[in-house]
């Protein structure tokens, strides 16, 4: 094991065997969700982000920082890689929270990976940050995929290609869609247009968000809301529920 990758497993707190089997993929990729957070402050802040794999591993795992989708999973695939496994990266377009009439070209890019074991294909994805499967999921339309409250769907049709489905107050919610040739990285300068300061995180019992100075903590059935009122204070707040240390 090459230093880059020990440096990296210490970061999301793994400890085991590197057999690069499924139970293997959904021990990391739950392991990454509990420990680094999705999070946009780069491009929000004005700051330049890069995809090369040398600034990710330097921002994410040296600096100890968080990422978007496209940083996080880039990274990820790459440390999947680097252990043995199967990997393709997706572009897919990210529905949540989208107002139905909104231009297909305006709905949120997104990347996840599809990870290749025994000659099945598995959804796997460490950039959501909010609510998403912490386990890999099978790509078979009309399987159903549960981790304990949380119900999710995969489903397949000739305009979208593959769909994943979220189960929200008894109705089924589209999460992303992506095609089998959604490998175009024209996709990626969409990044850009998010302003607002968004972090997430997974816990334990639950989950931490963040949009701008408001802070939410959420264990089990409760909720706290937590607002930050300057830039110390702001810091701070990151760094405690984040562990996310800025620097100028």
């Amino acid at each position: 094991m090459n230093s880059q990758i020990r440096l990296y497993l210490q970061q999301i707190q793994f400890q085991g065997s590197l057999e690069p089997t499924i139970q293997l993929l959904g021990k990391l990729q739950t392991k990454h969700l509990l420990t680094i957070p999705y999070e946009n402050l780069d491009v929000a802040l004005n700051r330049g982000i890069s995809f090369a794999i040398p600034d990710l591993f330097q921002k994410i795992i040296i600096n100890r920082r968080g990422g978007n989708c496209f940083e996080l999973n880039i990274l990820f695939s790459w440390l999947l890689r680097e252990l043995g496994f199967s990997v393709t990266n997706r572009y897919a377009q990210f529905w949540r929270n989208v107002a139905e009439n909104t231009p297909v070209e305006e709905i949120p890019m997104h990347q996840l990976l599809l990870v290749n074991d025994a000659g099945q294909s598995y959804i796997s994805d460490v950039g959501v940050g909010a609510l998403a499967p912490c386990k890999p999921v099978p790509l078979i339309a009309g399987h159903q995929h549960r981790e304990g409250r949380e119900l999710y769907k995969v489903e397949r049709d000739e305009i979208n290609g593959w769909m994943l489905f979220e189960q929200a107050k008894q109705n089924w919610r589209l999460l992303y869609s992506f095609r089998d040739d959604a490998n175009d990285a024209m996709f990626a300068p969409r990044l850009s247009k998010q302003k607002n300061k968004i972090a997430m995180i997974r816990t334990a019992h639950g989950r931490h968000t963040m949009m701008n100075n408001e802070f939410r903590i959420y264990e089990g059935s409760s909720l706290t809301t937590y607002t930050t009122q300057n830039d110390k204070e702001w810091l701070q707040a990151l760094q405690r529920f984040f562990h996310i240390t800025l620097h100028a």
